[in-house]
């Protein structure tokens, strides 16, 4: 991109979506680094506002706070690997873009970490045999058998890790009530929570499991991506860092 196209979107009156993706490249650029080309982050950004054109209407700080915050995190936006999701929501009077980390996404920040040689999640249905206890030799674990006919109804989530180099391995295990309770967005009908609520459990599984884990410096990315997900994230020009802000119990999601 010149330097010539960077000024002349500086100085236009009324930018558009577009331009500020223009504008915000080289940013975007410094905070993937080699992972990802910034292009191709924005044109991936593009395609989903495009996908859901009500992301327009959003205040432009909460819509380039998520991409600042997908674009740190490392995860592309949309896509078949549907890792990062841009939301549209109304709180009040103003639409404001609600970010929603996917299952994949929390799977990828976890594995880049370099802490573990395994990681996920799995969902337990009440017709599955599953059983947790403690002992001297095994320490905390759990035991699980699937069911071999239906499987019924989904009762709850295990979400687990296993640290590179060890036989040891880390879980968390949530009913579905507690998720639906205390973990889905009050309107979350027209959220991923509605159209692929496994995912969703998943996800919670494993966003729950990361406050368990070592707090070190390979893990920031994780820890960042569990304060910011569904949270309203603003991008504010002058300011380094982004706001976060969680007090989003008002905001009504909608979905196309």
């Amino acid at each position: 991109m010149s330097e010539l196209t960077q000024a002349a979107v500086a100085v236009k009156k009324n930018p558009t979506i577009e331009d500020y993706l223009t504008k915000y490249e080289p940013e975007f650029q410094r905070a993937l680094g080699k992972t990802m080309d910034a292009a191709k982050f924005s044109q991936d950004a593009l395609t989903a506002i495009k996908q859901t054109p009500k992301l327009r209407e959003c205040d432009t700080r909460t819509l380039f706070g998520a991409l600042f915050l997908a674009a740190q995190l490392k995860l592309p936006v949309g896509g078949p690997l549907a890792q990062f999701h841009l939301t549209p929501r109304k709180r009040g009077d103003v639409w404001e873009v609600l970010p929603i980390i996917g299952y994949g996404g929390y799977i990828q920040l976890i594995m880049n970490t370099g802490l573990y040689s395994k990681v996920g999640a799995f969902l337990v249905h009440e017709a599955d045999y599953f059983d947790e206890g403690a002992n001297s030799e095994r320490g905390e674990f759990y035991d699980f058998k699937k069911a071999r006919a239906d499987r019924g109804a989904v009762v709850g989530v295990v979400a687990y890790v296993k640290v590179k180099g060890y036989d040891e391995s880390q879980y968390v295990y949530l009913d579905a009530e507690t998720m639906r309770e205390r973990h889905r967005p009050r309107f979350w009908e027209k959220t991923p929570w509605k159209s692929d609520e496994g995912e969703m459990f998943k996800k919670t599984g494993l966003r729950m499991l990361q406050k368990m884990l070592p707090k070190q410096v390979e893990a920031q990315s994780l820890a960042l991506a569990a304060s910011a997900d569904q949270a309203s994230v603003k991008k504010v020009d002058g300011v380094e860092d982004l706001t976060i802000q969680h007090d989003v119990e008002d905001a009504e999601v909608v979905g196309e």
